[in-house]
C-alpha cells in the first residue's frame, strides 16, 4: 500500500508544527475572538496549550470542548492531517490507508477518525435539487466483496449535463420522503413512471421518461453512476456495513461529487467546520 502522497507536502508545509494546527482550529472556532460557551464573554486567560479561562465566569474550555473532537487524544495536527486526506481523495476513504499514511497507530484509531468526519460531512451545509431532477434506484455493486448498496438517488439536470446529486440507504427511506427532503417543492421530477415511480408528493410535478435502448437506468443516472464508479467514490473500497455508516459512505460520495469543481482546501476547511461548529448546535 503507498505510504506517500504528494498532497501531504502542501500540508507539512502550511502546518509545520503543532501550534500551526491549533491555531488553525481556534480562527476557524473563534473567527471574531474568543467566547465563553457559557456566558458568552469575551475576555479570558490562556491556561493551557489549547485551554481558557473566561474573567467573567471563571468557566474553562479547550478549542475542543463542545466539538466532535472533545475528549479526543489525537494531536490536532492528525485530525487536521485526515480531514487533509478526505478532502484531497478524489475516491473514497479508506480507513486502513489512513492508518498508514497518517500514522494513526491501529485500525481502530483510524476507523474511528473516518466515523467522525464522515459525521462531519453530513453535517455539512447541503442545498436542496431543483428545477428538474430525475429520480431512480440503483444497485452499486462492490467490486472487492460483492457488497450491494441499493440507493435512490436523485439528479439535478442542468443545460450542460447533470448538476448536483443527493443518495440515501433504500432501506431507511421511503420514496416520498426522499423527495421532500432532498428536491425542493414546485420542482419536476422526472421518473419512468413504474409502480412507485407514477406518483410524486404534493407540490411537486411529474414527467415521466423513456430509457435509453437497452438500458438499465434512466438517461443521465446512468452517466452518473458511471463517473461515480470511475472515480471509485463507491463500489472500490468499500465493504459491508452497518446501515447508519452505509450511509455515512453516500453522504462522502455526494459530498465529493456535488464539489467536484472546488479545490480540496474548501472541502477541508468545510469538513473541519462541520467537526467544530454544526456539532455544536446538535449538542
Amino acid at each position: 500500500m503507498e505510504t506517500k502522497k504528494s498532497y501531504f507536502e502542501e500540508f507539512d508545509h502550511i502546518f509545520s508544527n503543532e501550534q500551526k494546527s491549533i491555531d488553525y482550529l481556534y480562527n476557524l472556532r473563534w473567527a471574531n475572538g474568543w467566547e465563553c460557551p457559557r456566558c458568552s464573554h469575551s475576555e479570558h486567560w490562556k491556561v493551557g496549550n489549547m485551554k481558557y479561562k473566561c474573567k467573567e465566569c471563571g468557566y474553562q474550555s479547550t478549542i475542543i470542548s463542545g466539538t466532535s473532537l472533545q475528549r479526543s487524544h489525537l494531536p490536532a495536527s492528525k485530525w487536521l492531517k485526515s480531514a487533509w486526506y478526505i478532502a484531497n481523495e478524489t475516491s473514497c476513504a479508506n480507513a486502513l490507508e489512513m492508518m498508514n499514511v497518517i500514522d494513526l497507530g491501529s485500525y481502530h484509531t483510524a476507523l474511528s477518525v473516518l466515523d467522525k468526519l464522515r459525521a462531519a460531512i453530513s453535517r455539512c451545509e447541503k442545498q436542496k435539487l431543483k428545477d428538474t431532477v430525475i429520480v431512480d434506484d440503483v444497485h452499486i455493486k462492490s467490486d472487492t466483496d460483492g457488497f450491494t448498496y441499493h440507493t435512490y438517488i436523485a439528479v439535478e439536470v442542468i443545460e450542460n449535463g447533470y448538476g448536483h446529486i443527493s443518495m440515501e440507504l433504500h432501506s431507511q427511506t421511503d420514496y416520498h420522503s426522499f423527495i421532500r427532503r432532498n428536491i425542493a417543492s414546485g420542482s419536476t421530477i422526472r421518473t419512468n413512471g413504474i409502480n412507485i415511480y407514477a406518483r410524486v408528493p404534493e407540490k411537486y410535478k411529474l414527467m415521466v421518461i423513456n430509457k435509453k435502448s437497452g438500458s438499465k437506468l434512466l438517461p443521465l443516472i446512468e452517466d452518473v453512476v458511471d463517473e461515480i464508479l470511475n472515480r471509485r467514490l463507491l463500489g472500490g473500497r468499500q465493504s459491508a456495513c452497518s446501515d447508519k455508516k452505509t450511509n455515512m459512505c453516500l453522504e462522502e460520495c455526494c459530498f465529493k461529487f456535488n464539489r467536484r469543481n472546488k479545490k480540496a482546501e474548501s472541502l477541508f476547511e468545510e469538513i473541519l467546520l462541520g467537526m467544530i461548529k454544526n456539532y455544536q448546535n446538535l449538542n
